[in-house]
């Protein structure tokens, strides 16, 4: 019988290899703990997401509300739901001739992109129109980005609005 230990089991009995395994182990046990505490984190979104699906993410609206926007006036455009769903109907005044289509993006302060309505083009009386739901904008300020579109299909930025919702 051989009583001899092999080569390999002496190069995994020096102490560098015994300090990278267990800072091996020491990685995989931190990277097991935030994966479990961002599981939580997904559950609780998907329990809050399940309950709002049951109630409903779009309420039919009670009334329209018509909001007229002026991009060159530097005023924020308020609107105030009440707590009931409503249709609100942004006319935002197009005045400028340079463009005949254009792309209107609604954004949430932070630039989170909400809707982008492409190809927009003004009615009789020069205004971009666009309906929304009430429901689909929670409490806060957005801004409401109006870009124009070349003879080349390239998107120009014309000008820049700010919208404020409030009242739920």
């Amino acid at each position: 019988m051989n009583a001899e230990s092999p080569d390999w089991k002496a190069r995994l009995q020096q102490p560098g290899v015994l300090a990278g395994g267990a800072g091996l182990f020491l990685l995989l046990v931190l990277a097991l703990c935030w994966t479990a505490w961002r599981w939580n984190i997904a559950a609780d979104r998907l329990a809050m997401l399940e309950k709002q699906a049951a109630e409903g993410f779009l309420l039919p609206p009670s009334s329209t509300r018509t909001i007229r926007i002026d991009p060159r006036a530097s005023r924020v455009a308020g609107v105030d739901v009440g707590g009931l769903p409503q249709r609100i109907d942004l006319l935002i005044a197009a005045t400028t001739d340079r463009y005949d289509q254009f792309r209107v993006s609604l954004l949430r302060d932070d630039g989170t992109a909400l809707l982008h309505a492409e190809r927009l083009v003004r009615d009789s009386n020069g205004n971009l129109r666009i309906s929304l739901n009430s429901t689909l904008l929670p409490n806060g300020r957005y801004r409401i980005r109006i870009e124009g579109y070349t003879w080349r299909g390239q998107l120009q930025p014309v000008v820049e609005a700010r919208l404020q919702v409030m009242g739920k």
